[in-house]
């Protein structure tokens, strides 16, 4: 938090704070919103990525107009986990197309996979055909979304 708060100034979070509502605005729009001409606003943008702050810029689609709009969130327990099985773990995962995020949880179980398919025939084809052929699972346990009740791309500082 120290070096965050050392490292960033007004400014530069206003950027921030524009930037994950739209980020396609031109840096003269930028600069309009933040009360900088175009070149500092481009230098201070350009050092928010050099340093990490802004690590992308994507398009966020609409799940359901690409036929992905069943999401379910599930919870993957290994028999047993060492660095080996992590990382092979970690590799198979990102050639999984289906999973549009993963995390190495604590509590219960040891990673949590949100899944955008179409269908729950496509999430049991899913299952069986990838996550199931993975050695080492034990345990998968699977919570269907039935709504979205909030959805953030970005966050508040």
């Amino acid at each position: 938090m120290d070096t965050f708060m050392h490292e960033l100034d007004a400014i530069d979070l206003k950027i921030l704070r524009i930037l994950q509502t739209n980020c396609r605005l031109t840096t003269k729009e930028v600069g309009q919103q933040i009360g900088l001409s175009v070149t500092p606003t481009y230098e201070r943008q350009r050092r928010l990525e050099r340093m990490g702050y802004i690590k992308g810029y994507v398009a966020v689609l609409d799940a359901n107009k690409m036929e992905r709009g069943f999401m379910v969130f599930c919870n993957v327990s290994m028999k047993q986990i060492n660095k080996q099985i992590a990382n092979d773990f970690r590799e198979t995962v990102a050639t999984w197309d289906e999973v549009t995020e993963c995390y190495n949880i604590s509590g219960n179980g040891d990673y949590l996979l949100k899944i955008c398919v179409s269908s729950m025939q496509k999430y049991q084809q899913f299952i069986l055909d990838k996550v199931g052929e993975f050695p080492y699972i034990a345990q998968i346990r699977s919570f269907f979304v039935m709504d979205t009740l909030k959805l953030t791309y970005g966050f508040s500082f």
